[in-house]
């Protein structure tokens, strides 16, 4: 059941198994399992039911209807925007449908490092198939990657760099090249179209609209939730109160720690809302002979993992090179120079192709609370990465020029241009400054880190609360390390895995005597 919130029209209270806060990779995935096993469970969504039919492919509409602050949320000092869902299915809705299991170092090294046992690759690989089939995980074929990957492939190839056609979760797709606007044609596997129906027809209460205030706790334990109504009959913010003996944070990896500080839960370690990773990125944007349109057909159909080094002792280092594309307003916001160079730079936009730098990222940052407002999120890349993103400019670059590119534009605010291949001493000259290049994240995560250590880590490796029993976390907050890749396998595979624990487990989590 899917709460019609214009229907409200007096406080509510709800009981339940498992109150599941958030509805995107992890808190639906959850609330599938949980309540595929037998369990009653009540998911609160903060953003609204928005269904494929009000898609409507125009970035004016859209990006307030399903992102967070309409999707331009900016760190401290303004050098990352970090867009993140808002809606029932979450990120998943506005995702690119990239499906790529973490890489076996990663687990090793969260094994190794964090005290985490049971992360072996083949103790989570049944969760990672598990998933995979319930969201159509598929590999790309060659005949669906578009003309801007195709670039990225033809150019690393020439090179001899190493990449591989993703998995993607889509079913006959049409190619529109709409997914970040949501797909009007329910061909994603999302969360909207996936979990969030099968939790519903076994039973789960799905409630969009409400935004949670509260961690209610007793003894120790979590008891439920409490919020209020975003949306109703009458327009009033009526109450929502949900009881359970189990709670779910979902929330992602800004808004669940947010709720964690504002419900005033124990922090003995002083670690809730550090150790922040967001795996920036940024664009650099060639022009070709001939028309491009990055952004029709299926955005990210190539992946480059060539310059990926990755270390079970310590998570490596990095970056992957993808495929970017958008539609014009968020291209305008991406591309270089101001005025009449920015003007002409949009006019050639049928013929530009643009390659994304992901920084497998060492900086950790962290979330500043505000008791009136979302948490400040602060940010600054250190060094390594800096290194990193520098060589990555120029290596997407040379993969430009190796595809045919006549030219590149780098990422500054001003106007930069590289001209030939080689030529590169602007990036060497410019390096990096507050603000300039500005980075893009859609990945945020770290900031209720998993580990044995109770001093070092929020909670355990099935992401139980330390501190407070029966209180689990289902989003990326909980990954200890930047992931390297894409996290949506990686947060549904975990929890998969909670949830399966939850259920094994019922008698200790259920039993009010326990």
């Amino acid at each position: 059941m899917i709460l019609d919130t214009a229907t409200v029209d007096a406080d509510v209270t709800l009981d339940a198994d498992v109150c599941i806060v958030g509805s995107g990779a992890g808190g639906a995935t959850a609330a599938r399992e949980l309540a595929e096993a037998g369990r009653s469970v009540v998911v609160v969504e903060e953003g609204s039911y928005v269904r494929s039919a009000a898609f409507e492919q125009r970035e004016d509409i859209m990006y307030p209807r399903l992102y967070r602050e309409g999707g331009t949320a900016a760190t401290a000092d303004y050098t990352v925007l970090v867009s993140q869902g808002r809606a029932v299915g979450g990120s998943t809705v506005v995702g690119s449908c990239l499906c790529i299991r973490p890489p076996r170092p990663i687990l090793a090294s969260w094994k190794r490092n964090f005290g985490l046992n049971g992360f072996d690759y083949e103790t989570i690989y049944p969760f990672f198939r598990r998933v995979e089939k319930h969201i159509a995980a598929r590999r790309l074929e060659p005949k669906q990657v578009n003309a801007n990957s195709g670039k990225l492939l033809v150019g690393s190839d020439r090179l001899g760099y190493r990449g591989f056609l993703p998995m993607h979760n889509r079913t006959d797709c049409l190619e529109c090249g709409y997914c970040v606007l949501g797909c009007t044609y329910d061909r994603k596997g999302d969360m909207l179209t996936t979990a969030i129906p099968a939790a519903s027809r076994a039973g789960a209460i799905i409630v969009p609209d409400c935004e949670i205030l509260q961690i209610a706790t007793r003894r120790g334990r979590a008891a439920g939730v409490g919020g209020v109504f975003r949306r109703s009959r009458t327009g009033r913010r009526y109450a929502l109160k949900v009881r359970a003996p189990v709670v779910i944070l979902a929330a992602g990896a800004i808004n669940s720690p947010r709720l964690w500080h504002q419900s005033r839960l124990p922090d003995p370690g002083n670690r809730v809302g550090r150790n922040l990773r967001l795996q920036p990125q940024v664009v650099v944007a060639a022009l070709y002979d001939a028309p491009v349109r990055a952004w029709q057909g299926i955005p990210q159909g190539y992946v480059v993992d060539e310059f990926l080094s990755l270390s079970e002792r310590d998570a490596g280092s990095g970056y992957l090179l993808l495929p970017a594309a958008s539609h014009p307003v968020a291209t305008a916001s991406m591309l270089p120079g101001y005025g009449a160079a920015h003007r002409k730079l949009m006019g050639l936009l049928p013929r530009l192709g643009a390659i994304a730098i992901a920084i497998h990222d060492h900086t950790r940052g962290h979330l500043e609370f505000d008791t009136k407002g979302p948490p400040t999120v602060v940010y600054r890349l250190g060094a390594t990465d800096e290194e990193q993103l520098l060589d990555g400019l120029m290596k997407a670059s040379e993969v430009s020029f190796a595809a045919g590119a006549e030219k590149v534009f780098l990422p500054y605010n001003d106007m930069v241009t590289v001209r030939r291949r080689g030529a590169y001493q602007a990036v060497r000259d410019r390096g990096l400054v507050v603000n300039d290049p500005l980075f893009l994240s859609s990945a945020p995560h770290g900031t209720l880190r998993m580990g044995s250590d109770r001093r070092k880590s929020v909670v355990d490796g099935f992401g139980e609360a330390h501190a407070v029993r029966n209180l689990f976390v289902c989003d990326a907050s909980i990954f200890p390390t930047s992931i390297a890749v894409p996290p949506q396998i990686a947060v549904m595979a975990l929890a998969t895995r909670t949830a399966d624990h939850i259920v094994r487990n019922a008698a200790r989590y259920f039993d009010s005597d326990s």
